[in-house]
């Protein structure tokens, strides 16, 4: 797994809240100023391409469904955070917590 860049995880981050989406439907819940919808649809594609994510058909779009789910991320970021930052030192990491 790799570390998703902080507008992927925007993407991902409102993806988990719906659980299945179309790119339309992820970008009614940003705040404004809302990317631009090629923007957004771009994301979503390199998403699919790093394994984060898989559509189906439906109509003339596509629905797009989480493949990792928030939990299974938030696990590699803990242990990405522990290993790279507090040298394999858990209580280290809750101590600065």
């Amino acid at each position: 797994m790799e570390r998703l860049t902080p507008a992927e995880e925007q993407v991902m981050l409102k993806l988990w809240k719906l659980k299945k989406a179309s790119v339309k439907e992820i970008q009614a819940l940003y705040a404004a100023p809302i990317p631009a919808y090629n923007t957004t649809s771009t994301i979503v594609r390199i998403l699919e391409r790093k394994k984060f994510i898989r559509h189906v058909a439906q109509g003339k779009g596509f629905i797009y469904l989480p493949k990792i789910s928030r939990e299974k991320y938030r696990d590699y970021l803990i242990a990405h955070l522990v290993s790279n930052y507090f040298d394999q030192d858990v209580a280290a990491l809750k101590a600065q917590l």
